[in-house]
């Protein structure tokens, strides 16, 4: 009873430590963030370098409370200036407009990420009013609207903001992404298509993002794959027989998800939300060979998509108990059927597997002493 006690206490405690830290985070943020800085005197401009730098790195590492605190310092700094002064940021000599953009826009990033729309939208046009029509300012403020996704009208407008960057930097991959993805949730499937794959071809190195959680050349290879997908839906509803153009572009669209998927885990192998999808692809694949009249199946090449599967998620049982099947009832290796359902039995350790292990064990020690009576 003690014990359930101190367990009881323990749990009780860490959930008081947690609202603490919460609590906490509301309050510096709240103090220090929205409202720039507690301290009363303006730093010199001077400092306004190391302030950014500092700044950018904290941004970089995801403490967004100290970096905004930081980016509002170099803001009051530059106040402090009478004149347009060069500045020195990680080596490279900028203006103080220039710095004061950069340190805006942070910011205001800094605000939406935190959900703070007001302010975010207020800070951002601190930073339009020094260069409206800068790429990231446009960028921004799409993202901002096109976060209201029940507005029609917002959404046209992000779309506009989306255009224009592009308009201006062709080969903005966040912003081909973002229209992609807002075409998408409008059914506009082929549009969504055509500034997915720019988004792709725009982002070749897989630069990272500190706004997401992986580059733009990852993240477009997987909404690509859905809108496909989506794409592929629509043939299941097709109230005439299938075409070979229909095959061929059923065909064309399932191979290109597959591939885009596996260019995608190649780079994020940990993204589990790539991997679920493409696992779901390839066992519609192999179920789709299984269907194959029996004289004309191609259990090998329907083994091998299975033996990607669990290479990609070992835990995936069906792609086990297919490979189970496949081997002890069509090819007759009951040695590599008993195998498969040691792997299921390890996942889930089932009466029925066992009974199949048992049996099949069984068998093979059967087999082996029927080949030792012949050999003597």
């Amino acid at each position: 009873m003690s014990n359930v006690k101190s367990l009881f206490s323990l749990r009780s405690w860490l959930i008081y430590a947690e609202v603490l830290a919460v609590v906490g985070f509301v309050v510096l943020a709240s103090l220090y963030i929205r409202r720039g800085s507690a301290e009363p005197e303006s730093p010199p401009v001077s400092q306004v370098g190391a302030f950014v730098e500092k700044a950018d790195t904290l941004f970089a590492q995801e403490d967004l409370v100290d970096a905004a605190l930081l980016y509002w310092r170099a803001l009051q700094a530059l106040e402090t200036a009478e004149t347009e002064a060069v500045i020195s940021v990680n080596g490279v000599s900028q203006t103080s407009t220039e710095v004061g953009l950069h340190a805006n826009l942070r910011i205001a990033e800094i605000y939406s990420r935190s959900s703070w729309a007001k302010d975010a939208r207020a800070r951002l046009e601190h930073a339009a009013r020094i260069q409206p029509d800068h790429p990231d300012v446009r960028l921004l403020r799409g993202k901002l609207l096109s976060n209201d996704a029940l507005d029609d009208t917002l959404l046209a407008q992000a779309t506009e903001e989306f255009l224009a960057v592009i308009g201006s930097d062709p080969n903005n991959a966040e912003a081909h992404y973002r229209l992609g993805v807002l075409y998408h949730g409008n059914r506009q499937l082929e549009q969504a298509v055509e500034h997915y794959k720019k988004a792709i071809d725009s982002d070749p190195e897989f630069r990272d993002i500190a706004s997401e959680k992986a580059p733009i050349g990852i993240l477009a290879r997987l909404q690509l794959s859905r809108t496909y997908a989506k794409m592929l839906q629509s043939y299941q509803f097709l109230d005439r027989e299938f075409t070979d153009e229909d095959l061929a572009e059923v065909t064309r669209l399932e191979s290109e998800s597959i591939l885009l998927l596996e260019q995608a885990v190649a780079k994020r192998p940990e993204m589990d939300e790539i991997v679920s999808d493409l696992v779901r692809l390839y066992l519609v694949r192999a179920a789709a060979l299984g269907r194959e009249d029996i004289e004309t199946r191609r259990y090998a090449d329907t083994l091998q998509v299975y033996e990607r599967i669990v290479e990609l998620d070992p835990q995936e049982v069906r792609a086990w108990e297919r490979m189970a099947e496949i081997y002890g009832s069509f090819l007759g290796d009951k040695a590599k059927a008993l195998e498969m359902y040691r792997k299921i039995y390890e996942i889930e350790p089932h009466p029925t597997v066992l009974a199949n292990i048992k049996s099949l064990e069984e068998d093979l020690e059967a087999e082996e002493e029927g080949l030792e009576v012949e050999t003597e």
